[in-house]
């Protein structure tokens, strides 16, 4: 074999290699290439390095895990935060009521009407009964399609009082509690992920 053959399959070898690269990179594309660690706040849940997003139904923000800040509603623009703003400085996150959002969602709140009539603020105090030995659910949990229980997280609840809250409410309707379907337009793009995606 001669220097030009040798060469070229050199070259030939390196872009076969870098084809097999990005094909694997394919593999999963919501699977961020980096280990994300969710806040003491969050309930439980499996893979938690494969979801960016919380919702946090009684309040109406969202949270982003990978890039670690709140986004709410103020004066009719979305804002982005590390900290609640000082209206719901008062909210119990320990013991609130979290939804761990589809893992192939991206920017929810741009779809903040599916979620607010998916989950409307306190309608986890209707939709879900109690279980022996456990408190309320204190989160849904999109992607496994179910409720998390912890046990004894009652004893020391704090609930946030917000005056819309003026007597109970009966969800009839028959999205109430349940996951939004994330159509195409709602995907997070293939190559976004931690520290290497578009923020919002």
């Amino acid at each position: 074999m001669n220097l030009i053959q040798k060469i070229t399959c050199g070259f030939l070898f390196m872009a076969a290699l870098g084809i097999q690269n990005r094909v694997a990179a394919q593999v999963d594309p919501y699977q961020p290439p980096v280990v994300v660690t969710p806040p003491d706040w969050a309930p439980p849940y499996e893979n938690p390095s494969t979801i960016q997003y919380y919702y946090i139904p009684d309040i109406e923000c969202y949270y982003d895990v990978w890039n670690h800040e709140f986004a709410y509603m103020e004066y009719g623009r979305w804002v982005f935060s590390p900290v609640l703003p000082p209206m719901y400085a008062s909210y119990d996150l320990i013991h609130g009521h979290v939804v761990i959002l589809d893992r192939r969602v991206h920017q929810p709140w741009m779809h903040h009407e599916l979620y607010v009539s998916h989950y409307p603020r306190y309608y986890h105090h209707e939709m879900y009964p109690g279980r022996e030995g456990y408190s309320r659910p204190y989160g849904y949990d999109e992607n496994a399609r179910k409720p998390i229980y912890a046990p004894n997280r009652d004893a020391d609840r704090h609930e946030y009082n917000h005056p819309e809250r003026s007597e109970p409410v009966h969800y009839r309707d028959k999205n109430v509690g349940q996951p939004v379907r994330v159509e195409k337009n709602m995907m997070r793009p293939n190559n976004s992920g931690p520290n290497t995606g578009p923020r919002r």
